[in-house]
């Protein structure tokens, strides 16, 4: 009785042997199909080296912007603060820019945002104007490299450009800008050099920055 028990276990054991090597045999051989499936055909790792680009360029300015996005602008490119004056509905903050390098188009020239300090000027809350004094720790702008600047700054605005240089500079370095307005009641604070003034008005690209331009204008 007992060989006839072992008899029947080892039957048992051989059958499901088979069945379980059938089952594993099935993903084996798709396995081995797929392979066959993909026979010829190039598999490659992404290139490790990325596409040469040009320098990001950092979000631009515009007339009317929100208080807020010049300061969001302002931050993201290190700018410091220096003072704040409010007058009514009007403010002024004075900043230190960070250095930015930023394109003009269309020829995509670098200017970098150094070379004097900054008013930015608000109605309430909203951009207006900015004016630019000689920073004396940097070189000063000469006035291709503002205008080209003001392209950069601004690429969708119509913008008047008031600059003062002084006529015996070979370089033509700018002493003091406006771009945009100046609240009346900043009005005192501007132009107090003596120097004669430039004008320029700047068109969105493809017009060249230095269209319409005139001097020895008096304010």
């Amino acid at each position: 009785m007992a060989t006839k028990f072992d008899f029947q276990v080892c039957i048992g054991l051989a059958i499901a042997a088979s069945i379980f090597n059938a089952i594993a045999y099935i993903p084996v051989a798709q396995s081995h199909d797929a392979g066959n499936e993909k026979l010829g055909t190039v598999r490659t790792l992404p290139s490790l080296q990325t596409r040469a680009r040009p320098p990001l360029q950092p979000e631009t300015l515009h007339i009317g912007m929100l208080e807020t996005q010049f300061f969001e602008y302002a931050k993201d490119n290190n700018w410091a603060a220096i003072a704040t004056i409010h007058r009514n509905e009007f403010t002024m903050h004075q900043l230190q820019p960070g250095g930015e390098g930023l394109y003009a188009l269309p020829e995509r020239k670098l200017v970098y945002v150094r070379g004097f300090t900054a008013n930015i000027y608000f109605e309430s809350d909203r951009l207006v104007g900015i004016r630019l004094t000689t920073d004396n720790r940097d070189r000063p702008l000469t006035s291709n490299e503002l205008l080209n600047l003001v392209r950069a700054w601004f690429p969708d605005d119509v913008l008047s450009v008031l600059y003062q240089v002084a006529p015996s500079d070979p370089h033509r370095s700018i002493v003091e800008t406006l771009i945009g307005t100046i609240p009346k009641v900043f009005e005192r604070d501007f132009g107090k050099s003596s120097l004669p003034f430039c004008r320029a008005i700047v068109f969105p690209s493809p017009v060249p920055v230095n269209t319409l331009s005139t001097c020895n204008l008096s304010t």
